[in-house]
């Protein structure tokens, strides 16, 4: 089991822990639903240490745009991109953050269950290239919510309202990239894990609500965003799973394409779907849909939504089926229930 730096003040704080991909990790510390509420009113803070950070020294442009499917040639200094390693099946390998540091040094952002299969994926394919696997001698929070600027700005004594998303702005020994997985504005902080401690209470003392993995969850959810080894997996592409805008395949052929490129003109046997629940059941993973009576996909993520005051969930459906406000019947504990395609 690993933990994180900030393990002893989750302790303190109460934390409901969860075992997450090897991680001794903070579930929720009042309850999962105060914390997804406080994050959309107000301003939460994650402990998301847990997630793989690699430094990617001196990369040639070949090395970078023939493992990722977003094109690297955009990405230029203090900027960051969502993009996806594919294998040579189209499959998604992991989905990711790329940030480019100085056009010399690259930080990808990666899952922590995928954490030594991408380490291996990259070390596979690099020649001149040095990857460091810093997850451990790093740490990393994210400050997420309609008050995230604010109180970011008071922690770091610098004003971010002129950072766009998906930029990057460095300080000593640290990185803050307008970045986050709640759906909401943010930020995500990167720094030395000696470093870490004093942000977190800061961020703590000047108002920010310690918030857990169930509330980032259900923020996930809530925003449609997909989860590995839920909605994404080695046997999904990006076009099934939704992700085509961040796969870039003009004059490009990175590993996968030939593969993407024929989904693109064929189609999809399935396509990921974002539902809400008619009546306040909740769906969970594995959980049948139905079309017209006959089963036509299943539900890869669900949970309650306080923002939608229902059950919502994200799940594979057959093409044809995969229209907004199409209705669908969820399998819930034998019982058919009324679900809603929608785009949220």
């Amino acid at each position: 089991m690993k933990y994180t730096t900030l393990y002893e003040s989750h302790k303190t704080l109460g934390a409901k822990f969860v075992d997450f991909s090897g991680w001794q990790m903070p579930l929720y510390y009042t309850s999962i639903i105060e914390e997804a509420k406080a994050t959309r009113s107000n301003v939460g803070v994650f402990d998301v240490s847990h997630m793989a950070r690699f430094l990617i020294n001196s990369p040639s442009l070949d090395f970078l745009d023939i493992l990722f499917t977003n094109d690297p040639r955009k990405l230029g200094v203090g900027k960051a991109q969502y993009t996806l390693l594919c294998n040579e099946r189209g499959g998604i390998i992991d989905d990711t953050i790329l940030m480019n540091l100085d056009n010399t040094r690259f930080l990808l952002i990666a899952n922590a269950c995928n954490r030594y299969k991408v380490l291996n994926w990259l070390k596979l394919y690099s020649k001149n290239e040095t990857i460091e696997d810093i997850t451990e001698s790093t740490s990393s929070i994210a400050i997420q919510g309609p008050k995230a600027e604010g109180l970011a700005e008071r922690i770091f004594d610098v004003e971010l309202s002129k950072l766009k998303r998906f930029y990057i702005f460095g300080l000593d020994n640290l990185i803050i990239s307008r970045t986050g997985y709640t759906g909401e504005d943010g930020f995500e902080i990167f720094t030395s894990s000696n470093m870490i401690f004093s942000l977190w209470e800061k961020a703590i003392s000047l108002g920010g609500v310690p918030c857990g993995l169930g509330a980032r969850d259900i923020l996930r959810l809530e925003a449609g965003y997909c989860l590995y080894g839920n909605e994404l997996s080695e046997d999904i592409d990006p076009i099934t799973s939704g992700l085509e805008r961040f796969v870039k395949l003009d004059n490009r052929n990175f590993i996968g394409s030939e593969r993407i490129r024929e989904l693109v003109i064929n189609g999809t046997k399935e396509r990921l779907v974002w539902f809400r629940m008619q009546d306040k059941v909740i769906p969970r993973k594995g959980d049948d849909i139905r079309y017209n009576g006959m089963k036509a996909g299943r539900v890869t993520s669900g949970g309650y939504s306080p923002k939608f005051d229902v059950g919502i969930g994200m799940g594979y459906v057959e093409s044809e089926i995969a229209k907004e406000g199409n209705i669908v019947e969820v399998v819930i504990r034998n019982s058919p229930r009324i679900g809603i395609i929608s785009k949220r």
